[in-house]
């Protein structure tokens, strides 16, 4: 068993390097997981290029599948595990925020949004600065705290399915998000059949309508810049895909078009890029809702006319996250949906390459890139 233990940190924006820790000792209360796959995040990306507020130098890395490599002697008593007790060797994934402190403002009067909390541990985004050091994914081994949430992986689950887990948390949220505040029965929020646009085809919005379609939605509608990726929105589960090259009014006639001339119920911007929530806020119909899911990072600002919020009557929904039980959706989904979610995964590559990874990480042709850190 080696002393030392390889990770790359992100020791500025736009820099990374391999670095050794040394192995740390497991508390009784913790756990090692040896990390197996690792899926790259757009907002690993905004974190390369300086557009995430963070304290380096930071262990990338938060969608995550490992096994259980060395655990403390109390970790099912004190750890939250969903699936059944762990052993050394269960295959696992971790979600990226810990449980919250609960004693801050948040925890005390929003304790189901535990998200807002600001003294959680994000696995991928905390410093790496103190020992035990190990807190991202991009790294041989990571270290669990006992305030993690653990998920045991099925074992009909394959492993390149298993790594859409955290990606597919995010897009089950968003459109669970669209349910409220509403009664879908009287045309009010996301229900069977409601029709529904999606913003950008990129991982995010591509889970997003393979989980749109798993539950029952009526028509789905893609926008993406790039033809690949709305060839691949098809086999996701879209019904009609529109290239988003041409002016914004042809567009809006065109949605609406398609949608009894009122525009679709639900808009989902995932794209990430400001003028795409312009957009999605004049696409959607009166009356309808508007999920925001892509702006994780500040990327910058777009013009809006607040009279539009009004005359339309909308609903904007934003999605920060997750709660960590939405891992369980996430799990019944890939389980259970039969679109080839698979094809999602497009590059493997190495913990060596990581900076490489980041770079083309959406760029043509490139959905998901998965880093093995034994490879």
């Amino acid at each position: 068993m080696s002393s030392t233990i390889t990770a790359a940190v992100m020791v500025e924006p736009g820099k990374i390097e391999l670095q050794d820790f040394v192995r740390p000792e497991v508390a009784d209360d913790a756990f090692l997981l040896k990390v197996q796959e690792v899926g790259v995040c757009g907002s690993d990306k905004h974190m390369y290029l300086g557009h995430s507020p963070l304290k380096f130098p930071v262990i990338p890395g938060h969608e995550l599948l490992g096994t259980v490599e060395e655990m403390g002697r109390v970790v099912n008593d004190q750890m939250t595990v969903i699936g059944g007790p762990l052993s050394p060797g269960d295959r696992v994934t971790v979600t990226p925020s810990s449980k919250g402190c609960g004693r801050c403002y948040n925890c005390i009067h929003f304790p189901h949004k535990p998200a807002l909390c600001p003294n959680r541990t994000v696995y991928g985004f905390a410093t790496c600065v103190y020992p035990p050091y190990l807190f991202g994914g991009f790294s041989e081994y990571m270290y669990v705290h006992p305030r993690s949430w653990v998920f045991k992986i099925p074992e009909t689950l394959s492993d390149t399915r298993a790594t859409l887990i955290e990606p597919s948390a995010v897009a089950t949220r968003a459109v669970e998000r669209a349910y409220a505040p509403g009664i879908p029965h009287i045309g009010e929020g996301y229900g069977f059949g409601k029709r529904v646009l999606v913003v950008g085809a990129g991982p995010i919005g591509l889970l997003a309508v393979a989980a749109l379609r798993h539950s029952g939605a009526g028509t789905i509608i893609v926008t993406d810049l790039s033809q690949g990726r709305l060839d691949v929105a098809k086999r996701m589960g879209a019904d009609i895909v529109i290239q988003a090259d041409g002016e914004l009014g042809e567009r809006v006639k065109h949605v609406r078009d398609l949608t009894d001339g009122v525009g679709p119920d639900i808009v989902m911007e995932c794209a990430g890029v400001p003028a795409a929530f312009k957009e999605g806020l004049e696409l959607v119909r009166r009356g309808g809702k508007l999920i925001e899911v892509g702006h994780y990072s500040d990327p910058g600002a777009t013009d809006i006319r607040p009279h539009v919020v009004c005359q339309k009557e909308v609903d904007i929904l934003g999605v920060w996250a997750y709660p960590p039980l939405q891992f369980q959706a996430a799990l019944s989904f890939l389980s259970l949906c039969t679109l080839p979610l698979e094809e999602l995964v497009t590059h493997r590559m190495s913990l060596e390459k990581l900076e490489e990874a980041i770079k083309i990480t959406g760029t043509e042709g490139v959905f998901k890139v998965v880093i093995e850190p034994y490879t």
